[in-house]
């Protein structure tokens, strides 16, 4: 009783003089799929068998045997990418050596939704149904791809860069131009998140930018499965440099010199003024101290009148109690006779 199978797995080849024997030894044929997320569809087979007499010859003709196994459709992964995607940075980053990360927090993660039968016996109670359930997976990525979204990059003045000895010590390759970056190479999610994280995007000549746009996906089997579309902002921060800044303060009109070179506090020193603008005050400042003389100048005046007004009823109690003091002579006449 032998068993052969050529190199490619392809053909299985059983001999044996025991016809009991052979048939259970055909019984424990199986197909395997090694594939995580096998190819759905049909794999057709062939039994084709032969009976040989004692002289070596075939004597017994039996018809061949087709068949086929039906691959159903697996449960598709869904690669999901996140991480920041809008941040900002000064423009001395950029113009650094080592650039800036695109992706400092990016996460990969895949995902499947399966059915899930409910307990016990479905059929007694129709109201029952399955439920789906969403649980995470592991499984290896074959591809990365970084675009520039908007114009291309400039050679010249800005690159996507990565540590390329990192790289290779996890066997994933790399290719580059002017529209971005494809990292190719069969490994898992974890590692291909590590890649990620080490590109960097440079640029050295910043005087112009104030922001560039990218675009992330990764996919697996040869784009069988690919994940959503990830995008990353970098906002350019400029900030003027103490020398620029220094020149413009030497460059200001003569005249303003004598005013701003020193102020006089209340207790009467004289302290040099670092900032030549800094004693001009702003329009919101003298708002509000005219704003608040005028209310204390409204108070004062309220307490004034409310004083005089005071002061005035008290004077007039006084002349009414001294007006009833006096002789009331209107009703007294004296007449003269002017015979006697």
């Amino acid at each position: 009783f032998q068993i052969h199978m050529n190199p490619s797995q392809s053909t299985l080849t059983i001999e044996g003089d025991d016809i009991e024997r052979v048939d259970k030894a055909m019984q424990h044929i199986s197909y395997l799929n090694s594939r995580q997320f096998p190819t759905p569809g049909i794999r057709r087979l062939k039994i084709s068998s032969i009976v040989k007499c004692f002289n070596e010859e075939a004597c017994v003709s039996i018809p061949s045997v087709e068949g086929y196994v039906m691959v159903l459709q697996p449960e598709e992964p869904k690669i999901s990418l996140s991480g920041i995607n809008h941040f900002a940075r000064s423009a001395s980053e950029f113009e650094s050596s080592e650039g800036v990360s695109l992706f400092p927090e990016l996460r990969i993660i895949s995902t499947i939704t399966r059915e899930v039968e409910p307990e016990g016996d479905g059929d007694e109670d129709p109201t029952v149904q399955e439920s789906l359930v969403s649980e995470e997976i592991m499984h290896n990525l074959d591809t990365c791809e970084v675009t520039v979204l908007g114009e291309e990059l400039n050679q010249e003045q800005e690159s996507l860069e990565i540590d390329m000895t990192r790289l290779q010590q996890k066997g994933i390759e790399m290719s580059s131009s002017s529209l971005g970056m494809i990292i190719t190479g069969v490994d898992t999610m974890a590692n291909y998140e590590e890649v990620l994280h080490l590109i960097r995007y440079r640029n050295w000549h910043t005087v112009s930018l104030f922001d560039r746009k990218f675009k992330l996906v990764c996919s697996e089997l040869n784009g069988r499965y690919v994940s959503n579309e990830f995008k990353v902002e970098v906002n350019v921060i400029h900030t003027a440099s103490p020398v620029e800044h220094a020149n413009h303060i030497a460059a200001q009109p003569q005249f303003i010199h004598p005013v701003h070179h020193s102020f006089v506090d209340l207790s009467g020193h004289n302290l040099a003024n670092p900032h030549p603008f800094s004693v001009v005050p702003s329009t919101a400042t003298v708002v509000i101290v005219v704003c608040v003389s005028f209310l204390v100048f409204m108070i004062i005046l309220g307490v004034f009148r409310i004083r005089a007004a005071h002061q005035r009823t008290m004077r007039d109690q006084d002349t009414g109690k001294e007006n009833e003091m006096d002789w009331d002579d209107s009703a007294l006449t004296i007449t003269v006779n002017p015979m006697e």
